[in-house]
């Protein structure tokens, strides 16, 4: 029997590639003058996330550039605990994930516990669907966030997060 893929399909198509930074408007104002953007801001507040297990609040910024078929994503951190700011104080400013789209989030957290991939940080939408960051950077060193946007979603509002 043949090995049943985590990502198939639509699935294994990269969406957004997430970049953690320390300062996001001087992060924007160099990229910009590269030529990338524009750039939407948001802050983000994530009441009630699980990361490592745990249910913690965090805060960040976000600045949103699609640039073609891909989605940049910068995140600069505020407060609380999240795997963005352990990033930040390991291994400093960088390429911190890469995102996929999921049709079904739980399918696919079952799939990579399958795997053994642990998730290291989670969150719910407001409306259903939700997000996780999985534990792959164990081998090449990139976090996958997998995301099961909820039904109405609008991508000019954003989500909310439960």
């Amino acid at each position: 029997m043949p090995e049943q893929k985590v990502l198939q399909g639509d699935e294994a198509q990269i969406c957004q590639v997430g970049v953690v930074v320390k300062d996001l408007d001087k992060s924007i104002e160099f990229l910009t003058s590269l030529g990338l953007g524009p750039f939407v801001v948001r802050n983000v507040i994530h009441p009630r996330a699980t990361v490592h297990g745990k249910t913690v609040f965090y805060q960040v910024r976000l600045a949103l550039a699609q640039q073609g078929s891909l989605q940049l994503e910068l995140i600069e951190y505020q407060k609380g605990d999240t795997i963005h700011k352990e990033f930040l104080d390991e291994k400093g400013e960088g390429l911190h994930h890469i995102l996929f789209n999921v049709k079904n989030l739980q399918t696919t957290l079952d799939k990579f516990a399958r795997k053994g991939i642990e998730v290291l940080q989670q969150d719910k939408f407001v409306g259903g669907g939700g997000l996780a960051y999985m534990g792959t950077d164990k081998i090449g060193g990139i976090i996958m966030e997998v995301v099961q946007r909820p039904p109405d979603y609008d991508p000019e509002k954003g989500v909310r997060y439960e």
